[in-house]
């Protein structure tokens, strides 16, 4: 399988808003968008964002005229399959032959109300198991959001209409009604990364490719 990580530090990056310069590596398209944010950390995720996205691009020998959105606002592109996340301190992305999603989330105090409203109730018995339970829920979160985004589905994805489940060989997926996904999750910084593949094997595939302008 051909799948490619992505990572951007945005406290590697300068504020685009101080220095315009940095928007020149990204379409005009993503310039518009990165100006439109009020704090600085926004336009620094979005400009990283847009920039795992030209890298995709270019390395596909594409440009950002062929990128398209979906219904749930995925960015897509005939015959390459990518995704992007961003949460904290990192903006992360993926490439690959295959559906796949990713997402990002920082370790914080975690809004367990939602798992107790949305999780089913095996991966609420996971979280209560686990001396982390921060880190137990945002694990789950992650890999329920790259599910979701793997679908095409996003948000769109009822958080309760599929199960994540431990194993001893990590995290697999359980009752489902679309299609088929693969997992892996990894912990960097106090950041939890998580990416699915509707194809097996991506456990020795986990290197990123750091990106800093």
């Amino acid at each position: 399988m051909k799948m490619k990580l992505y990572r951007i530090n945005i406290n590697d990056l300068d504020d685009p808003q101080q220095n315009k310069g940095l928007l020149e590596s990204v379409g005009v398209k993503r310039r518009k968008k990165i100006l439109r944010y009020y704090r600085p950390k926004d336009r620094k995720r979005s400009l990283g964002a847009g920039i795992i996205i030209e890298q995709i691009l270019n390395e596909n020998g594409l440009s950002e005229g062929y990128l398209k959105y979906s219904e749930n606002g995925k960015p897509v592109a005939d015959n390459l399959f990518f995704n992007v996340s961003h949460a904290g301190d990192y903006v992360v992305g993926v490439s690959s032959d295959c559906d796949v999603g990713c997402d990002i989330e920082k370790i914080i105090d975690a809004p367990f109300e939602i798992a107790e409203h949305y999780f089913n109730q095996s991966e609420i018995e996971y979280i209560e198991s686990e001396a982390d339970k921060n880190k137990a829920f945002f694990t789950l979160w992650t890999l329920k959001e790259s599910y979701m985004k793997m679908t095409g589905m996003g948000m769109s994805l009822p958080l309760d209409s599929f199960e994540i489940i431990k194993t001893e060989k990590g995290f697999i997926l359980g009752r489902s009604q679309e299609k088929h996904g693969f997992f892996k999750t990894i912990e960097f910084d106090e950041h939890i990364f998580s990416v699915c593949s509707e194809k097996e094997n991506i456990e020795d595939l986990m290197q990123f490719c750091d990106i800093i302008k």
